[in-house]
């Protein structure tokens, strides 16, 4: 009989958590600020926006598109963001730790805490934390995801706006049209804001022109948009770009990480 090493024992132990997300399908990882309601005051955050927060959130969003294997896009709102990774667009695609999960969470999430951290752009430098989700889901529910993110986007955007100018007594049951028209009363029209404070910024790649070794030449890049448009089931030119199957818009690599 074979005798069992101490080090295989524990990696045994090891393996029964060890789970990979399935192959060739899209990847949703969503990475959340811990306590963050807690965290904004503590570090005197402007209400109900804070400009510098907004710009430092969507600047972690690219970071993460542009170090994550196979990330296509991102999308932040308020303290949240998500990110679409595809490995599906051919046979040799590379997914990002092989789709395991405790190393897509883990990594992922420190990553978020690392950027965000490093770039702290107020005086108390108070440490931030992110927590991090990840989970495949059919390619023609990516389109609906992003749809009700955006959607809790607005909605969270409304309340904080709401919540600026009035006490939470008085904004107890009230509803969408109910908010705004007492946001308008108090001179504040919520359709008058900027589109990050609406419904956030995405990340995606465009063509954008860099200086190279003999002159400018044209480089996919991923940029941040502050004009996205409102995510629906009908056509939009982002998601009918991301969902092509037959435009291989990930990274591949032999080499594993």
């Amino acid at each position: 009989m074979r005798k069992i090493t101490l080090g295989n024992r524990m990696k045994q132990y090891e393996a029964c958590y060890d789970i990979h997300i399935l192959r060739k399908l899209p990847l949703i990882i969503r990475i959340d600020g811990r306590a963050f309601h807690s965290w904004t005051k503590k570090s005197r955050c402007s209400r109900p926006f804070d400009e510098p927060l907004m710009k430092l959130m969507a600047e972690t969003t690219r970071f993460l598109c542009e170090n994550i294997e196979g990330c296509v896009f991102g999308y932040t709102q308020s303290d949240e963001i998500s990110l679409l990774l595809r490995d599906d667009q051919s046979h040799d695609t590379y997914a990002w730790f092989d789709k395991r999960l405790q190393k897509i969470v883990s990594i992922s999430a420190s990553m978020a805490t690392y950027y965000f951290n490093a770039n702290n752009p107020y005086e108390r430098k108070l440490p931030a934390f992110f927590d991090s989700r990840a989970f495949a889901l059919p390619l023609e529910d990516v389109r609906a995801y992003f749809i009700w993110r955006q959607n809790d986007a607005s909605k969270n955007s409304l309340s904080m706006l709401a919540q600026s100018l009035y006490s939470h007594s008085e904004l107890v049951g009230k509803q969408r049209e109910a908010l705004m028209d007492m946001c308008w009363q108090k001179g504040h029209n919520w359709d008058a804001l900027s589109t990050p404070q609406k419904r956030g910024c995405g990340v995606l790649r465009r063509p954008v022109i860099v200086e190279g070794k003999f002159g400018p030449v044209e480089r996919q890049k991923f940029v941040i948009d502050e004009d996205i448009p409102i995510f629906s089931a009908e056509s939009c030119d982002i998601f009918e770009k991301l969902l092509a199957s037959n435009v291989n818009v990930c990274r591949t690599s032999t080499v594993k990480q």
